[in-house]
């Protein structure tokens, strides 16, 4: 009596394809890509009433948090002003970043290591007092250098303080 159930799960196996030969082997199965940043992208705007820096640029901030060893690259877009950017560390060492090449000044991008883990802020600015406008802001978190990405200098005397 055992005999036609085996039979049966023998036909049901050969059915489903369980004994095929046809399957790659174990080796030959491809690992999933590495996993990209943890992306946020906000829309925002300055104007007249904003926070301003001391030398009278209108600013918005945005934290991101960040472990040491960690990268972060923020990338501003406005078509209303030249974008400027401060990036603050948890301690408050800022970074200044206007990286506009000569004819775009539509875009600001800064590509920090992080040296100190915690709750990071950056700082979306004018590069000229009382600009205001809209702009898009992408912050990435990477565990390793974006790819592409050149390092923003970290100049040691910074002049805009938030």
């Amino acid at each position: 009596m055992r005999r036609p159930s085996l039979l049966f799960a023998a036909v049901l196996l050969a059915a489903c394809g369980g004994a095929s030969d046809d399957a790659p082997p174990a080796d030959a199965i491809a690992p999933a890509d590495t996993a990209g940043p943890e992306t946020t992208r906000h829309g925002g705007s300055l104007e007249d009433g904003d926070e301003t820096l001391q030398t009278g640029e209108y600013l918005e901030r945005f934290e991101v948090v960040a472990r040491a060893g960690q990268w972060i690259r923020a990338e501003v877009v406005s078509g209303d002003f030249d974008p400027y950017l401060l990036i603050l560390s948890p301690s408050g060492e800022q970074t200044d970043v206007d990286d506009s090449v000569e004819g775009n000044t539509s875009m600001t991008e800064a590509v920090l290591a992080v040296a100190e883990g915690g709750e990071w802020t950056v700082v979306v600015t004018t590069y000229e007092p009382g600009e205001t406008g809209d702009f898009d802001l992408t912050i990435e978190v990477w565990d390793e250098q974006p790819p592409g990405a050149v390092p923003t200098e970290t100049p040691a005397d910074t002049t805009s303080t938030v």
